[in-house]
């Protein structure tokens, strides 16, 4: 169902009036499939409708009734990492950075310097430079 609109007072006594759920009720949305749930919300958001009223109806993927999985929130425990995919052991000496603050080691490698020889000119004629490019001289 879409947002209560109105003054803060009427939306607090809207949601005080309203029971929690009742355990049917959670149960029931746990047994139906997501189809017949999305199409159970797109007739309710339909009838909820009255005169002069604005319903916001959105997608609902049923998060409310979602527990989330270790492997969720600890990917890293035992439970989480047993996925069916193999995966290397970390056999590495360094310290897991996880758990304790790791440093870098080394520094940044020197600038690499591209020379387009297509853009230099043509040695003159006679030069070292024009021998060394006909073989008529050996390199320096």
């Amino acid at each position: 169902m879409g947002p209560a609109f109105g003054p803060p007072a009427e939306q607090a006594a809207t949601k005080a009036e309203s029971p929690p759920p009742d355990d049917a009720v959670i149960a029931s949305g746990l047994m139906i499939s997501p189809a017949a749930a999305a199409r159970r919300r797109r007739a309710e958001c339909a009838e909820s409708r009255r005169q002069g009223e604005i319903v916001v109806c959105g997608a609902d993927r049923g998060e409310q009734w979602r527990v989330p999985s270790t492997t969720d929130s600890d990917p890293r425990s035992r439970q989480g990492m047993d996925t069916g995919v193999p995966s290397a052991p970390n056999v590495s000496s360094l310290p897991d950075c996880t758990r304790v603050k790791c440093r870098g080691f080394g520094k940044v490698p020197p600038p690499v310097y591209v020379v387009d020889f297509s853009k230099l000119p043509q040695a003159p004629a006679g030069s070292d430079a024009d021998r060394i490019a006909k073989g008529e001289a050996p390199d320096p």
